[in-house]
């Protein structure tokens, strides 16, 4: 296992990127206060939103384990290994490293109740740990993205085709009157009303397959 290389102050440091930041709930959803050091994240168990006063002492470097309490976990920012924003739930997921002889790896999910308090934890988060990450946007499967719409887009095909070989045929071998249709339902009909379906489908098509990604992956490297 390679050294565990500690986080460290740099003349580049963008100002107020170390500075502690807090978030409680509601605006955290599984947690009542997520606070976020230079070199760590303590998660506090829900417990009803916290005081005002809680936060603000947080906010102005109280000490944090003192205050949240044995029932807090803390998590070693240097032994972070991968982190994953989920964009479509608001559900920051932590991979991180425990133990020195025998290292197990632990994963922990934030919930957050706005996408912008998620996008901010990440962000944040993603600057404390500085270089050394590289990140992934994930976009779902392209058969599960493309499976339905093109299903849809051949049955339409075929139906449609099917349809109007049917009523070109009535037409072409069927006695007028025989059969109780509408005199304006024809091939032609058929085949502008297939064309629509399948325009509308298409759409359907290009939107899913350009579809933004569904989370924001940051590995660490090696």
């Amino acid at each position: 296992m390679p050294p565990v290389v500690q986080p460290a102050m740099t003349d580049t440091t963008l100002p107020g990127a170390t500075r502690r930041r807090v978030w409680a709930a509601p605006e955290v959803r599984s947690h009542s206060l997520v606070v976020m050091t230079f070199g760590k994240i303590y998660l506090s168990p829900v417990a009803g939103t916290p005081k005002p006063e809680t936060v603000s002492a947080l906010e102005n470097g109280a000490d944090v384990e003192a205050l949240l309490g044995p029932s807090a976990m803390a998590i070693d920012l240097a032994m972070v290994r991968q982190i994953r924003l989920d964009l479509v739930t608001n559900t920051l997921t932590i991979d991180y490293l425990v133990g020195q002889g025998s290292v197990s790896r632990l994963r922990v999910a934030i919930g957050f109740a706005t996408s912008e308090a998620a996008d901010t934890v990440f962000t944040k988060l993603w600057r404390r740990l500085g270089e050394g990450f590289d990140l992934t946007p994930v976009k779902p499967d392209l058969i599960s993205i493309v499976r339905t719409p093109l299903a849809a887009l051949g049955g339409v095909i075929a139906a449609t085709a099917a349809l109007a070989l049917t009523l070109s045929s009535i037409h072409d071998f069927v006695s007028p009157g025989t059969l109780d249709l509408p005199e304006w339902l024809d091939w032609r009909v058929v085949c502008g009303l297939g064309g629509v379906v399948m325009a509308i489908l298409q759409i359907w098509l290009y939107r899913r397959y350009t579809r933004p990604p569904v989370r924001l992956e940051l590995v660490r490297r090696g």
